[in-house]
């Protein structure tokens, strides 16, 4: 088992069995195991056990996410893993910037090896349920021989509306001067208490593309999980994967079953009830309207001319909302059951807690609205 595969499945293990284990605000975290049929390059065949442990860790203003897999074939064994993580700027307007980091790798059975390390700088221009960015950064790629310089850019955009997320993006890449290519993806998801959809196809185009073998320059996959318990999925995917022209990867055909264990999707934070919480000034009322995938948030705020919304529904970014006429205003976000933590702000001025809403203190010692959607 690789070393990216061993850490995620010790933090996967200590997040599901360890409470408080982190100070992170968001954990999330999962373990698949199960079954896997893998075709390489079309023309090699293996089936076998697997396990892929995932784990992500959310902050305010940044983010970290390990995930592996490990699979025992016929033939052998193979393992690989990826580590990234990304900090975010304060939000000026509708821009944010981003400044991410990846690295991963693979071993196998057969002694081969192979690594990544990458470095991403992104403008984001993000509204409540779309958004664009583009991206511009540059690593080191190891084919187990040689390492490659690797300069790496993409543009993106998304929509996210009644619990389905649409996503595409544009990513050229250069290798060394000797491989140039654009890959060109579309991927949707839907997901609702029981059910989640995903679905992803691809294309790749480039001047200077090497035959190293696989299912061609297009691919596609299908993902189905059900929830029999909150804790507790089916997991079921298929499809192609393209050649990793950066590693030296061949492309190929796989079909997966497994069942997933996971943390809640809101991990509740070891959080006190202040005994004297700060109020929103300004706000005569608050309410929130649950739907199947998305809330909507009221708020009654007579002579404000903006509120703004802040709090895990909106990735800790500050959130404007819409005016309804006669002192009323409204936004709706994305949201799942549990408990959430939400903010508020009249004309720009201190953040404070909604009306109605307990509050509770983290562990720096800020104040939150506790929000618990059915």
């Amino acid at each position: 088992m690789s070393r990216a595969t061993r850490v995620a499945t010790r933090l996967v293990l200590a997040s599901l069995f360890v409470p408080g284990w982190t100070a992170a605000q968001r954990v999330s975290s999962s373990i698949d195991i199960g079954g896997s049929s893998m075709r390489y390059a079309d023309s090699i065949s293996s089936n076998g056990p697997s396990l892929s442990p995932s784990v992500g860790l959310d902050w305010a203003r940044s983010s970290v996410a390990a995930s592996g897999t490990y699979s025992h074939f016929s033939g052998g064994w193979s393992s690989q893993g990826a580590v990234s993580g990304s900090v975010f700027t304060p939000s000026a307007g509708l821009l944010v910037g981003e400044l991410g980091g990846s690295a991963g790798g693979s071993v196998h059975a057969d002694d081969s090896r192979t690594g990544q390390v990458l470095a991403m700088g992104r403008l984001h221009a993000m509204a409540t349920q779309h958004g664009a960015w583009v991206g511009l950064g540059a690593g080191r790629t190891w084919d187990g021989s040689f390492w490659r310089n690797v300069v790496a850019s993409e543009a993106g955009a998304w929509v996210n509306s009644n619990g389905l997320s649409l996503v595409g993006t544009v990513a050229p890449m250069r290798v060394d001067d000797t491989i140039r290519y654009i890959d060109t993806e579309l991927s949707s998801r839907w997901t609702s208490a029981k059910l989640e959809l995903g679905a992803s196809v691809g294309v790749r185009g480039g001047a200077h593309v090497p035959a190293i073998g696989g299912t061609g320059n297009d691919w596609g996959s299908l993902a189905i999980v059900a929830w029999l318990v909150p804790q507790i999925g089916l997991v079921f995917n298929a499809g192609t994967y393209p050649v990793d022209l950066t590693q030296g990867f061949p492309g190929g055909r796989f079909v997966t079953l497994s069942v997933r264990l996971r943390t809640p999707p809101q991990r509740d934070r070891d959080l006190a009830v202040s005994a004297d919480p700060p109020r929103t000034k300004g706000v005569a009322s608050f309410s929130v309207q649950p739907g199947s995938s998305a809330v909507t948030v009221h708020v009654r705020a007579p002579g404000a001319h903006a509120v703004d919304v802040m709090g895990d529904l909106t990735a800790w970014r500050p959130v404007a909302m819409r005016p309804a006429g006669d002192g009323s205003w409204y936004l709706i976000l994305p949201a799942g059951s549990g408990a959430h933590q939400l903010n508020l702000r009249v004309d720009g001025g201190t953040w404070a807690v909604p009306p109605g809403l307990p509050v509770v203190t983290d562990e720096f010692g800020g104040s939150f609205g506790l929000l618990v959607l059915p």
